[in-house]
């Protein structure tokens, strides 16, 4: 029997093809993990509410079951009703993101386990985007002392991919060496406190459940996936990974499109 006791999956370029779909084969392995009473946990930057209807598909439910949110920001179970770990944004590194992201003239909100809140009454289309695909309703408020009164756990900018590219290069280093900075998809980038990360929130599970590390495996493609990828028992490349995440890999599965997830389980957890 395996050793694996917990798989964390991300999301986009990973659990889903580019179809945005989970195919039947990955159904299928992940069916006979949690037969085997593997935790399959999804692992996304994503808030619980855009992931509800993945972990309905999936069949991944109740208080036993487990979901890891924000980059790693909050640990929940799969019915919400219970936070394992939770690593929000502090207040002052808010401010000075906020302070940073109005002088670049960018878009930025912060979000709770379930909405988002602005202090910008100019809606950028991908924010509005963004929130549709995670299902967080947007509250915009008048001043950013009002938003300073809202348990957030992240920071994230929407805009065009071109200009969050030089946003991202010019993020001051008092920011930079307090919090993560990353790119979940080209059109965000995402603020959260520096204890939180997808790797950081897998171990915090692990040890909830009295889980070795190297009883971890760890499936993605892309730099917020890196944490998990290095601090997992097995870190799983997909085979569309971006080249970083190829290189501290134990292993290489083939991509989204060809059921690379249930490959890696096949080979790893299903034996």
């Amino acid at each position: 029997m395996s050793e694996i006791k917990i798989v964390s999956i991300d999301i986009d370029g990973t659990l889903l093809n580019d179809q945005r779909e989970v195919t039947p084969e990955v159904k299928q392995a992940i069916k006979h993990a949690l037969a085997q009473d593997v935790k399959i946990v999804i692992t996304t930057g994503r808030p619980l509410p855009g992931v509800k209807g993945i972990l309905a598909e999936l069949g991944i439910a109740g208080d036993n079951q487990y979901v890891i949110t924000y980059n790693g920001g909050l640990v929940q179970t799969a019915d919400g009703k219970k936070t394992l770990f939770r690593q929000p944004l502090s207040v002052a590194e808010f401010k000075k993101i906020n302070d940073f992201m109005v002088s670049k003239d960018t878009y930025v909100q912060v979000e709770t386990h379930d909405a988002a809140y602005t202090t910008h009454h100019k809606i950028h289309p991908w924010a509005s985007f963004e929130n549709s695909l995670v299902n967080l309703p947007l509250f915009v408020l008048d001043s950013e002392a009002e938003l300073e009164k809202v348990e957030f756990i992240k920071a994230i900018a929407n805009d065009e991919e071109s200009k969050l590219d030089l946003v991202q290069a010019a993020v001051p280093d008092d920011i930079s060496q307090n919090v993560n900075v990353i790119r979940s998809t080209a059109n965000n980038l995402e603020f959260i406190d520096r204890q939180a990360s997808k790797g950081n929130a897998l171990l915090a599970l692990a040890k909830k459940l009295a889980v070795k590390p190297s009883e971890t495996m760890a499936i993605g493609d892309q730099a917020n996936d890196y944490s998990m990828i290095e601090q997992a028992g097995i870190g799983v490349a997909m085979g569309n990974a971006i080249p970083d995440i190829k290189q501290i890999a134990d292993f290489e599965t083939a991509t989204n499109n060809a059921s690379g997830v249930a490959k890696a389980i096949e080979h790893f957890v299903l034996q």
